[in-house]
């Protein structure tokens, strides 16, 4: 006999004893006040009436009681287990999520990704600063040194970027070796400060062929102030601006907005 059944018969089993007692109780003290005696027909009623009457009925409830209680507690067991899975299944998205937004290469932001996250940054209530950075003549640089040196160019650029950043701070790769920079609640001096430490970290990264020339990484710059509730693409295209500014006038320098009474820069 399985445990429930075992706990229903021994429950209904007290109950009837109970009931048995409780009406040969009853049966004692009031036939005799009126007038008979407890014997024969009477006393076989009086003690197995009980018996036969509580103890079915209460082994019936006693049972539902059990099988509700079983039923909760599978309940209660599928719901955690759903709950781990929820947990699991929303930590395996946001994994997901940051896998998809992220550069594969450079860890850095994709270019929606990071367009998502400046439509944010431009509901902050202070000026911040927008900044592209491209390798100078990368392609160039490319078909001398090979495909292999050319990632490797675009992962030093990326580590220097990422090395420079603020907490606050967040870039994207928006091209095959552009990138792109916001840094919240800065100041143009402060976006000089940050471009000048990614610069000077790139150029440390130095790439030959045997016996062939040698080369060092340059950047050209653009940067933009964007005042709070910028329009993202009008800023993104101002900045873009600036960029082909510096790398018209040769690379290896950067070109800063003058709007907003904020300071040109012409170099690094």
């Amino acid at each position: 006999m399985s445990g429930i059944y075992k706990r229903v018969v021994s429950k209904a089993a007290a109950t009837a004893f109970i009931s048995l007692a409780v009406s040969f109780a009853i049966s004692y003290a009031v036939v005799p006040l009126l007038g008979g005696t407890l014997d024969g027909a009477g006393l076989v009623m009086t003690l197995v009436l009980p018996v036969v009457i509580a103890f079915p009925a209460s082994a019936f409830q006693f049972l539902q009681y059990e099988r509700q209680a079983l039923l909760k507690r599978k309940l209660a067991s599928t719901v955690g287990e759903l709950e781990t899975s929820n947990r699991l299944l929303r930590q395996a998205n946001a994994e997901l999520t940051l896998e998809r937004s992220q550069d594969p290469m450079t860890r850095l932001l994709t270019d929606d990704a990071f367009r998502l996250v400046l439509a944010n940054a431009a509901t902050y209530p202070d000026i911040g600063q927008l900044v592209r950075l491209k390798i100078d003549g990368f392609e160039a640089f490319e078909a001398a040194f090979g495909v292999t040196a050319g990632e490797m160019a675009i992962f030093a650029v990326a580590a220097a970027i990422r090395q420079a950043l603020r907490s606050d701070d967040f870039a994207g790769r928006i091209g095959p070796a552009e990138f792109v920079v916001f840094m919240p609640a800065a100041t143009p001096i402060l976006g000089s400060l940050m471009v000048n430490s990614v610069v000077a970290a790139a150029s440390v990264a130095s790439f030959a062929t045997p016996g062939g020339p040698s080369a060092a990484l340059t950047l050209s710059v653009g940067g933009i102030a964007c005042a709070p509730g910028f329009d993202i693409q009008a800023a993104l295209d101002r900045c873009g601006f600036q960029l082909q500014s510096a790398e018209a006038s040769g690379g290896n320098c950067s070109r800063w907005s003058a709007e907003q009474g904020l300071p040109l820069y012409g170099g690094f």
